[in-house]
């Protein structure tokens, strides 16, 4: 009997046999059928199981969106290791650091980021292999290195996600986890065999991969892989391939709006356009939807512990609910709870708590922060909300001190930890303060050191040169001290309030 798993590779084989009209994956002018995938995910499994790859092993992947990371992915499940997805944004030594908190046996990377899966890799002392863009995927060594053993875990990804504290936290998602939060998505927006969504945004990101790729391969739909986003090159593609399905995070939506319309024949194909990783202003849902006559604007919420979005608003619901971020999603459980753990009663704020198949396993290695984070048979997500009598549930802001920033999350430590090795930092304080286009920028206060005068450009420049892009701070700020309580904590409520926060 073939696995219906989403993650299993029998699946891919399963849907070439249905042969679709827009099954399969579009890649730079390129259709690869499930089929031709599903023979390149064997082969690699092949070829990696000959070089000591095998069930439980952690395994790195860092490739962007194309077809040899689909096909990465799909070769470690189906040998039953674990894949630790990494966004080719990050730097050698942010790589290095998840790979060694996962405790990674090797790493798998595409042939545009081997360099940097090289030098990530030998930081950890693993081998490190190089794949071609689609297939042929002609694996290759990058550098040798001694596998480490396999942990044995039954799980199908370790995905990281940044923390309040800065440490890497990796969400344990078993293939349970991924199975029913793509029934979940699936099935709440209306999925059908005849879709072409694009995948514009990295499929390292779980709820990205779960709602863009998972959710086609098991509707035997198609999906157009995007490497970066750039607004006349997705609108051609629309065209071009007549994608039906458009999901847009951050920035993305701003380009849109800004651009004011879109070609008709792209509003004649475009028929589901959705918006979610932060949330997304109304006027700017208002202008999509004037833009995409037609077409049906969504609007989802989740988070990498959820595996995917466990809310979705469709449609007239998403304008005549202002602010909704949807009801539940089916399979799932969502909730608001007071701070004593209770629930809370509809129209009262608390945070939004989350139950069922799709909550993570845990975080891996850090038991502290998986029994704060699953309480009472809930997941505490961080997130205040409420919930109105017919079950719509409204966000109303955080208690996690993240800063997402166009659909990135940032631990504000993580860049404070950064900057304050600058010497001509005393002290510094990373907030999230209002952008535009992003939502949130990373906004730094940094108290100089005595006698010190630093340039802000100097500070942002030694940031970017240890974090990603997206971590980097875009606005610095100068103050002679930080606002501290009695219990030394900076008061960072304060410091938003003065830079808009």
């Amino acid at each position: 009997m073939v696995s219906l798993l989403p993650t299993s590779p029998a699946l891919l084989r399963l849907q070439a046999e249905r042969r679709g009209p827009a099954g399969g994956l579009f890649f730079a002018g390129r259709h690869v059928s499930w089929g031709e995938l599903a023979r390149a995910a064997e082969d690699l499994a092949r070829w990696l199981a000959r070089r000591g790859v095998g069930a439980g092993q952690h395994v790195g992947v860092l490739a962007a969106n194309e077809p040899a990371l689909v096909a990465m992915l799909y070769a470690l499940w189906g040998l039953g290791a674990v894949a630790v997805p990494i966004g080719v944004r990050a730097t050698a030594a942010e790589a290095a650091r998840l790979l060694a908190h996962a405790r990674a046996s090797s790493l798998l990377a595409d042939s545009a980021h081997a360099a940097l899966a090289r030098e990530a890799a030998a930081a950890v002392g693993i081998p490190a292999w190089a794949c071609a863009p689609a297939p042929p995927l002609a694996p290759r060594l990058l550098r040798r290195g001694t596998a480490r053993p396999a942990p044995r875990s039954r799980l199908a990804a370790i995905a990281y996600t940044s923390g309040t504290t800065g440490a890497p936290k990796g969400v344990m998602l078993t293939h349970e986890n991924l199975l029913w939060a793509t029934l979940a998505c699936g099935q709440a927006r209306g999925d059908a065999a005849d879709a072409l969504g694009a995948c514009l945004s990295p499929l390292t990101h779980t709820p990205v991969l779960v709602s863009h790729l998972l959710c086609r391969v098991l509707a035997g739909a198609g999906a157009v892989l995007f490497e970066r986003f750039d607004l006349a090159t997705v609108l051609d593609a629309v065209e071009r391939h007549g994608i039906t399905e458009l999901p847009l995070i951050g920035g993305m939506v701003f380009d849109v709006v800004h651009a004011g319309s879109v070609p008709a024949a792209v509003r004649r194909t475009v028929r589901k356009v959705s918006v979610g990783g932060a949330p997304t202003p109304m006027e700017a849902k208002r202008a999509l939807a004037d833009i995409f006559a037609g077409a049906e604007i969504i609007e989802a919420y989740g988070q990498t512990e959820s595996t995917d979005g466990v809310t979705m608003a469709r449609g007239p619901s998403v304008f005549e609910r202002e602010g909704t971020v949807g009801r539940m999603n089916p399979y799932v459980a969502v909730a608001v709870a007071r701070g004593d753990g209770t629930l809370a009663a509809p129209g009262e704020e608390g945070e939004i708590v989350i139950g069922g198949p799709t909550v993570m396993a845990g975080y891996y290695r850090d038991r502290a922060a998986t029994a704060a984070a699953l309480r009472d048979g809930w997941l505490r997500t961080g997130d205040l909300g409420r919930r109105d009598e017919d079950g719509w549930f409204f966000l109303t802001g955080r208690l996690k001190d993240v800063i997402i920033t166009g659909g990135e999350n940032v631990s504000p430590a993580e860049v404070e930890d950064v900057l304050r090795t600058h010497p001509d930092v005393a002290d510094v304080a990373v907030i999230g303060t209002r952008h535009p286009r992003w939502g949130e920028q990373v906004t730094a206060v940094v108290v100089p050191r005595a006698g010190a005068a630093p340039d802000p450009a100097v500070l942002a420049a030694f940031a970017g040169t240890r974090l990603a892009g997206f971590k980097k701070p875009r606005r610095i700020e100068f103050v002679t001290a930080l606002p501290r309580n009695a219990a030394n904590k900076v008061e960072t409520g304060l410091l938003r309030q003065r830079f808009g926060g």
